[in-house]
């Protein structure tokens, strides 16, 4: 299922109607006379399921979640969270206590066998890193920029650093693309090779695979891998993305939602492959809007158990608690209109608002 690929592709592997996102619909109020930021409540759905994320932590510090489908806590579901609390403008005493949860797992989180470092995850922790304002070039000990620019192969594919034949796929490269186009530095921006090796991977018709392919390429059907492409060659102005785009509009689900791999035996939208989709068209000046109301029609709203109001299930079936928080923390960035790279926790406030009903 998706959710299996979001853990092994750093999705990471792990998004009411839209109206409801207008301007007025994103105040967060507070009872009167109380300051704790557990008491506010908010009608935005990003708010919303940013508040249900911080409620899911779990440790001695709240600063990790645990699902049934890793033995261990997962960094990169931990990475999605900060990135939703950071997009709704909330929960950052929760985000902070979780990116320095990340910093201590940033050695291992990395490691591949050997001496070697994981791009994706690299990248990963580098726009969490980006949108928190930490140290880019000190996380957990390690320099992500350096590290990342660092498993840039002559081809400009971003690989396993100790092992060149491993970690080259269109999510993987997408990520590395975005994350070093946002260091601040203008000399860590992505090179020609870097850009020219993700335009390699794109078939005729703008899509994407989900592995990196020879020429020439086939089976480019993969919404994930083209939704995370899209979003990286707009982000470095490769005109390659506008035929990504027209991808991402002609293959929606008649049901305005998207699935993970379109045409395929298993084609049913789900809420991940629609969230990354509509960070992709939103970037690109697209409303999104079939992408937005399929994700607000898979929230958990008033009618629904008090303790799941704000989360949002994997798809049209009953909400099942592992699957809807990994939905959750990627939904929650495409619900407040945000795509990676312009995530960021400035003006962001503590509260840990629950849904008003």
């Amino acid at each position: 299922m998706a959710v299996r690929r979001q853990r092994a592709r750093l999705r990471i592997r792990s998004r009411a109607v839209v109206a409801v996102a207008g301007a007025a619909a994103v105040l967060v109020t507070f009872a009167p006379g109380v300051a704790d930021a557990g008491t506010a409540t908010t009608h935005s759905s990003a708010k919303a399921a940013a508040g249900w994320l911080t409620r899911q932590l779990s440790g001695p510090n709240r600063d990790h979640i645990v699902t049934a489908f890793t033995p261990q806590p997962d960094p990169g579901l931990a990475a999605d969270v900060v990135l939703s609390l950071d997009a709704a403008g909330v929960g950052q005493h929760s985000a902070q206590r979780i990116t320095r949860w990340l910093r201590s797992q940033a050695k291992s989180f990395t490691a591949v066998v050997g001496a070697g470092r994981n791009p994706g995850h690299l990248a990963k922790l580098l726009i969490v890193a980006e949108a928190q304002h930490a140290d880019v070039h000190s996380f957990g000990g390690i320099n992500l920029v350096h590290a990342l620019k660092s498993a840039e192969q002559p081809s400009g594919a971003f690989t396993d650093t100790a092992d060149p034949s491993k970690g080259d796929d269109p999510v993987s490269q997408a990520l590395a693309l975005i994350a070093l186009s946002h260091t601040g530095s203008i000399a860590d921006w992505p090179d020609a090779s870097a850009i020219g090796w993700l335009v390699s991977q794109q078939c005729g018709d703008g899509g994407f695979f989900y592995q990196s392919q020879t020429t020439p390429q086939q089976s480019c059907n993969d919404v994930d891998s083209t939704a995370f492409a899209a979003q990286a060659l707009l982000t470095v102005h490769s005109s390659a993305a506008a035929s990504a785009v027209r991808w991402l509009r002609s293959h929606r689900n008649p049901d305005g939602g998207y699935g993970l791999a379109f045409g395929s035996s298993n084609p049913s939208s789900n809420t991940n492959s629609t969230a990354v989709t509509v960070q992709a068209l939103r970037q690109a000046g697209n409303s999104a809007g079939y992408g937005l109301s399929w994700l607000h029609r898979h929230q958990i709203r008033c009618s629904g158990l008090a303790s799941r109001r704000g989360a949002l299930k994997f798809d049209d079936s009953s909400f099942e608690i592992n699957s809807a928080t990994y939905a959750t923390a990627q939904a929650g960035q495409a619900l407040a209109k945000k795509w990676l790279g312009d995530i960021s926790r400035t003006g962001a406030s503590t509260a840990e608002p629950r849904l008003a009903c």
